[in-house]
């Protein structure tokens, strides 16, 4: 089982400063070295993930993607906690808002849900989507193994996170 390279600091820092805002939780792991050491990079919008996925999307990278998770404040997650869910899909779309267009990121979720930057988007809405990174699970094949992984991603970041929460 791999391990997780991530600091309580970390996540202090990012509370402390974004607030109430989504994060996302890149999986990073070392191509160079024979440990399962997985390192966890906070990226605080859809466009820093971006720019994260093109820089290690090359020939010549040492690191690769084994997995995004969106981290989701309280009042988004209609809890009193923090919530963590595996992104299976990170998508550029247009979303239909009533008063006109909005291009942005969305990442739909392992629950079904859609979201934004600090936001829930109704899959109804979304008048065009292109995906930028899927997870091997994000159609409709079923992978048990990467499913669990991704829930054990999942639930041990939210634990950090929410002791993060308290300790800062």
């Amino acid at each position: 089982m791999p391990r997780l390279r991530v600091s309580m600091e970390t996540f202090i820092e990012t509370i402390r400063l974004n607030g109430q805002s989504t994060f996302l939780l890149a999986c990073v792991l070392d191509l160079r070295t024979p440990d399962d050491v997985i390192d966890v990079v906070i990226c605080k919008t859809g466009q820093k993930a971006l720019d994260l996925l093109n820089r290690l999307d090359r020939p010549n990278a040492h690191q690769a993607i084994v997995g995004v998770q969106l981290a989701l404040p309280p009042r988004m997650n209609k809890a009193v906690e923090w919530g963590v869910q595996p992104v299976l899909d990170f998508m550029r779309v247009t979303v239909d808002t009533g008063k006109g267009h909005l291009d942005t990121y969305a990442y739909r979720v392992a629950s079904g849900k859609c979201f934004a930057d600090n936001q829930e988007i109704s899959i109804k809405k979304l008048m065009s989507v292109r995906s930028i990174y899927q997870a091997s699970n994000a159609g409709s094949q079923s992978d048990a193994e990467l499913s669990a992984f991704q829930a054990w991603i999942a639930k041990i970041l939210g634990e950090l996170i929410n002791e993060s929460r308290i300790l800062s």
